[in-house]
């Protein structure tokens, strides 16, 4: 069965346990590992730890919020990531949300995520190619800022985007994007939006990756892991942006009763309210040759590479859980369904 490319996303609690975690799942046939961060592990020590201790594969962020950092920061993060990385660094960025950036960082979230995704873009590539920039207009404003050591790799940057908006603007000045939560008819309905971008940039994307990221568990009994699914979509669910997304496929009515349920304080039947269907189209749940089938047909729309996060069925050991079902979806198994 020919299967996209598939990476890890952060396997572990903790540093040490992310990196061994990482480490094995390289050792048994995946190809990367990416990191995040919100309030917990810092993406970056956690990115080193992986990469140093990765014996083969790309590490890359998934993603880092671009109000957090000055794009020369990111570039000299980028820049030390690479030198340890196996087969190097991608530096994956996007926007957030204003609780995180503005309640939790107590930094300005921004009055155009749009244009503000484009400059920081466009300035962590500038510093990455090694030029001297200065700035005048737009949220950060150098004057003849360089990065001293520049990547001897060229560090990709990719973007997380969700409305057509972002998804055009990732065809536009990208190397890639990041999808979350999305149906194979999302990806279909993001890859076209691509190429929007691209055309109007008079760009080629044949050097361009669509990643899609993945929660995964292998199971046949998809009840031992609905609970813990259900309240990882919800918060998606509460979204605006996501309901915008789930709308396209019938769920607007489905997100808004949760909602509602939830305000209610009604909150086992709010999580309840939200839909098998819209779970299981959107998560990777299932024996590994279902896994493997729905990986083939999401990347015959579209997808490029896989993002894979290992969740454990709860009330078993997290690590062994987690390592069972990396074992179980590792590239070379999976490619011998």
């Amino acid at each position: 069965m020919d299967l996209p490319r598939l990476d890890l996303a952060n396997a572990g609690r903790t540093l040490p346990e992310n990196a061994e975690l990482m480490a094995a799942g390289a050792a048994a046939g995946w190809r990367g590992a990416w990191v995040s961060e919100t309030n917990g592990n810092e993406a970056v020590a956690m990115a080193t730890a992986v990469a140093s201790a990765m014996p083969s594969g790309r590490v890359g962020s998934a993603i880092v919020p671009v109000q957090t950092r000055d794009p020369l920061l990111l570039a000299m993060a980028s820049a030390s990531i690479d030198q340890v990385s196996p087969e190097g660094f991608v530096l994956g960025l996007g926007v957030s949300t204003p609780i995180i950036v503005e309640d939790w960082h107590a930094s300005p979230w921004g009055d155009s995520p749009l244009g503000l995704t484009r400059e920081a873009v466009t300035l962590c590539k500038a510093f990455l190619a090694g030029e001297r920039v200065t700035s005048e207009t737009g949220r950060w404003q150098y004057r003849r800022a360089q990065l001293s050591t520049p990547p001897k790799r060229p560090v990709p940057v990719y973007i997380a985007a969700l409305n057509d908006s972002m998804l055009q603007l990732a065809g536009e000045v990208a190397d890639g994007v990041i999808l979350n939560f999305v149906s194979v008819a999302d990806v279909a309905h993001a890859r076209a939006q691509v190429e929007i971008g691209a055309e109007r940039a008079g760009r080629s994307l044949d050097d361009f990756e669509l990643m899609v990221y993945f929660r995964a568990t292998v199971t046949n009994d998809y009840a031992e892991v609905r609970k813990r699914y259900q309240s990882e979509l919800f918060t998606y669910v509460m979204a605006p942006v996501y309901q915008d997304m789930f709308a396209r496929e019938g769920y607007r009515e489905d997100c808004l009763a949760a909602g509602d349920l939830w305000k209610q304080k009604r909150r086992d039947e709010a999580l309840d309210a939200v839909p098998e269907k819209l779970i299981r189209d959107r998560t990777l749940i299932g024996g590994a040759g279902e896994i493997a089938e729905r990986l083939a047909a999401y990347g015959e729309v579209g997808m490029d590479s896989a993002m894979v996060f290992s969740v454990a069925v709860p009330d078993r050991d997290f690590a062994v859980d987690t390592r069972r079902t990396i074992d179980a979806m590792a590239p070379p198994v999976l490619a011998k369904i």
